[in-house]
């Protein structure tokens, strides 16, 4: 079959490369739109996607929420340039997205396509269905980075894949496919290319249709909430220290040299 192309950016602009719009169905459309740089994520869009879903979560008018992506790849990670602006804190970018997106109480759908690294990845364990066009591709390369997982993906993803699966796809870093992923229950439902974000918005409709007091009573349930942003805050810092033992080190080698 022909890939289709995903969609082009368009809509209201958020921030640096985050689109967002309301669609039929009360449903909160967010699109990652750097497709030259395979949507990887920079400071700057963390902070977008922090403030776009806080604002969502908030908004009586919004039902559900939807995140897709433009151009061939959902998201390849976090920006590695960027990782030159670490330490994140509490209050900065990166952490401020990762607990909106853990705290979220309304509907989370996610549509993948072409492939997803890090928190192209992670994100999925917030998302209450995530859709995913067949062949994608994902990784979570953290330990080749030599950096900590993130987005409470230490806790989270032996919950969705087991204890044992879990180890191998954080410790081996190793990429696997979307049909994979849905066997082992990362993903909750395959979609062709050409009506993934149809689906998408589709399923993020259904279920913000549903009782919404209930829908977060139970969400609110499943979550345990508290382990999951200690988690998260654990994870970051574990990030701060070893780009700071990076810098260390590079700095000791200049000095010797």
């Amino acid at each position: 079959m022909m890939a289709v192309p995903a969609p082009a950016c368009e809509v209201e602009k958020v921030g640096e490369a985050i689109e967002a719009t309301m669609v039929s169905g009360g449903v909160w459309h967010i699109v990652l739109c750097r497709p030259s740089k395979r949507n990887a994520l920079t400071l700057p869009m963390f902070g977008a996607l922090a403030e776009t879903l806080a604002i969502a979560d908030a908004h009586t008018a919004v039902r559900a929420i939807a995140i897709t992506a433009a151009g061939p790849v959902f998201c390849a990670g976090h920006d590695l340039k960027a990782f030159a602006q670490w330490p994140q804190h509490p209050g900065d970018p990166v952490p401020r997205f990762l607990h909106a997106l853990a705290q979220l109480r309304k509907p989370l759908v996610i549509g993948v396509h072409g492939a997803g690294a890090g928190i192209g990845v992670t994100m999925l364990l917030h998302a209450d269905w995530v859709l995913a066009a067949p062949g994608t591709q994902l990784r979570m390369p953290f330990v080749d980075l030599g950096i900590a997982p993130e987005a409470a993906s230490t806790l989270l993803l032996a919950r969705h894949v087991g204890a044992l699966r879990a180890r191998s796809l954080l410790l081996g870093g190793e990429a696997f496919s979307s049909e994979d992923a849905e066997r082992w229950g990362l993903v909750t439902e395959l979609a062709p290319l050409e009506a993934l974000e149809a689906r998408v918005l589709q399923r993020a409709a259904a279920l913000g249709a549903k009782d919404p007091a209930a829908f977060q009573r139970i969400k609110t349930m499943l979550a345990e909430a508290d382990a999951v942003h200690r988690r998260i805050d654990d994870e970051v810092d574990a990030i701060n220290q070893a780009l700071q033992a990076r810098k260390s080190a590079s700095g000791a080698a200049g000095v010797a040299a």
